[in-house]
């Protein structure tokens, strides 16, 4: 008899109640800065999400982030759809008026219920990695829902993403639930 060969990759759903929570204000590194959404961006989501998850086990996990073709979809998608939430949705940027931009760092968002938001994807390019860029993303968007009358956000992570979780735990995220996702074999 064959034997069908799985691997399970286990995730992490966490949140992160703002009632109990104080957020850290935001300090993006110099030469750094916010890029608010713009419709005329969404192909730069879309590359940001690419680059930065097709390398990584998210891509195992989710076809989508193999190809820039679906991370565009995807966007498209997530960008018009009723519940985007633009205010919580940046890029960020690396240069001056002076230099050449580049985009570097993405997150969208949506709002699940009337004070429920969600991050749906935060994607930092690998270069840009360990350098406090994902810690000022994550507190923008956070930011960005809090404004905006959201009061409770939760996000999803591969539990061996050791860096991304910690990340998470530091501004005050926890484990709602546990889960593990099949990855076929």
């Amino acid at each position: 008899m064959h034997e069908l060969s799985l691997q399970y990759i286990k995730r992490l759903h966490m949140g992160i109640d703002f009632s109990k929570v104080s957020l850290p204000r935001v300090d993006l590194p110099s030469g750094f800065w916010y890029a608010s959404w713009s419709s005329s961006l969404l192909t730069v989501h879309a590359e940001i999400q690419y680059r930065g998850f097709c390398n990584d086990i998210d891509a195992k996990l989710f076809p989508t982030f193999r190809k820039y073709e679906s991370c565009l979809r995807l966007m498209e998608s997530v960008a018009g759809g009723s519940n985007f939430m633009p205010e919580a949705s940046l890029l960020i940027a690396h240069g001056d008026s002076c230099d050449l931009v580049e985009y570097i760092a993405a997150v969208q968002c949506v709002r699940n219920s009337l004070d429920v938001g969600a991050i749906q994807n935060i994607a930092v390019l690998p270069e840009y990695r360990n350098r406090g860029i994902g810690r000022s993303l994550l507190l923008g968007a956070l930011w960005g829902f809090k404004r905006n009358g959201i009061k409770n956000v939760t996000l999803e992570v591969t539990a061996d993403n050791f860096n991304a979780t910690k990340l998470y735990r530091s501004v005050g995220f926890s484990t709602i639930k546990i889960y593990y996702r099949e990855i076929g074999g």
